[in-house]
């Protein structure tokens, strides 16, 4: 089977692990330094005690998330997607990937998969009200897409009241 290649067509404000989705949302850039293992800002470390055991992120998801995001910058959407699947596939519950997913769909144009994706990501975030404030909000910018306004209004209503 042939895989087949797409043009990027991410706006800035979608660019996978940059910039926030909406102004204060959750979007943390996958960070690393050489005297510490990779993290992504704005989680917690371990040694911080922030995360429960089943939340901590471990080696090879970390790599599929930072190659998911380097993917996505030189524009493989379609190779990031790839790296999130295998990402999600080790931690099928762990909410960061999930949203990675759910951002990285809505940049493909699957708004249906995007909101899908975030949905179920929710479902596993109820202990982290910053991570479901930016749900929401991707989940309102899905249902935009979807000509869905009304839809997209109250999401974006959930967002201020997880926030």
């Amino acid at each position: 089977m042939e895989s087949q290649s797409f043009p990027a067509q991410a706006s800035p404000s979608l660019e996978f692990g940059t910039e926030p989705i909406v102004s204060g949302t959750y979007s943390p850039p996958i960070t690393s330094s050489p005297a510490q293992p990779a993290t992504p800002s704005g989680i917690p470390s371990a040694r911080s005690g922030g995360l429960a055991a089943d939340e901590q992120l471990d080696g090879p998801v970390l790599a599929l998330l930072t190659s998911a995001q380097q993917l996505q910058r030189s524009g493989d959407l379609n190779g990031a997607a790839s790296s999130l699947e295998r990402a999600q596939r080790i931690a099928p519950r762990e909410p960061q990937v999930l949203y990675r997913l759910a951002e990285l769909r809505l940049a493909q144009g699957d708004a249906a998969q995007a909101e899908q994706v975030a949905r179920r990501a929710l479902t596993y975030a109820a202990d982290r009200p910053a991570l479901q404030a930016s749900l929401w909000n991707l989940i309102a910018q899905a249902r935009e897409r979807q000509g869905d306004p009304a839809g997209a209004a109250q999401a974006r209503e959930r967002a201020r009241v997880s926030s």
